[in-house]
């Protein structure tokens, strides 16, 4: 596709899977151009100011909050004078490599979409996370032999400590465990599936449950029906394709499977309140310079 969404390769083959590093923002940080990056990112603001932009949802960048950008999303921050932080970049290997947890990324709430990936932890658990990043500055720039071992381990803890603060809330305690795996499954299975399957019916027979199961299951946890999931990402992927490409409304509505244009297009627009190219022509005076 022409003109795709820029995409940072900011963790390179055969060298160090991971880059940690001090943020400083003096007289600020302009809008980014909206972009994507073959890597996660954790950034760990102290001082805030600013807004940032993750797949088109739009986050304050608050005091002693955790910022969550999984691999490939789209991503913009424009940040005001004095903010100021870390950031985390790796690959999902030095983790899984370094971890007491091989699957931490199919569980961890955050990665799998199934929460908002903006955590605002207490002042004793900021505490604890910016040691480890402090800590993890200090390993970064050393040359040994186990240096990303223990990088890795280190972004693994960082990562289960994180996570504790989800499961901590309240509402995540009153969640069963059955329906977190479930949410977990459809939201893997939406993710290769969504533009073959538009149909909640569709997911519910690849889980091997009834589709009013299913409905009820992800309402309970997420607050959303299962319809809303598949369109949401729907949705977020026509917005990718509009951004950075010259596609038309109708062969957008062909490659996401949608056999009548029109009907994608009142799709769209009830969905964002605005046509495709209404959207395309906000978003590029927005995020493109």
């Amino acid at each position: 596709m022409p003109n795709e969404i820029p995409s940072h390769k900011l963790i390179q083959a055969n060298v160090m899977p991971c880059k940690v590093a001090r943020l400083n923002f003096t007289g600020g940080h302009g809008m980014d151009d909206a972009h994507r990056h073959n890597c996660f990112q954790v950034f760990l603001f102290k001082k805030g100011g600013g807004e940032h932009m993750i797949d088109f949802n739009y986050y304050p960048i608050e005091d002693n909050s955790l910022h969550f950008v999984s691999e490939g999303q789209v991503h913009s921050l424009n940040s005001i004078d004095g903010t100021s932080g870390y950031v985390i970049l790796f690959s999902k290997e030095i983790v899984i490599l370094n971890s007491a947890d091989k699957y931490i990324f199919n569980d961890f709430p955050v990665f799998n979409k199934s929460v908002s990936p903006i955590l605002n932890p207490d002042k004793e658990m900021y505490a604890d996370l910016e040691n480890m990043l402090l800590m993890m500055i200090g390993e970064y720039g050393k040359n040994n032999t186990y240096k990303e071992n223990i990088l890795g381990s280190y972004i693994s803890i960082f990562l289960l400590k994180s996570k504790t603060i989800i499961t901590e809330t309240s509402e995540y305690k009153r969640t069963d465990s059955t329906s977190q795996q479930l949410l977990q499954k459809f939201n893997n299975l939406v993710e290769e599936h969504f533009i073959k399957f538009h149909k909640v019916n569709e997911y519910a027979e690849l889980l091997n449950v009834t589709p009013n199961h299913l409905s009820e299951t992800i309402k309970k946890v997420t607050g959303k029906t299962a319809g809303d999931i598949i369109h949401e990402r729907l949705i977020l992927e026509a917005k990718r394709r509009l951004l950075h490409s010259s596609i038309t409304a109708k062969e957008l509505a062909y490659e996401l499977n949608f056999n009548d244009p029109s009907y994608f297009s009142r799709f769209f627009k009830a969905n964002t309140n605005l046509s495709p190219e209404g959207f395309r022509k906000e978003i590029r005076e927005k995020y493109q310079h």
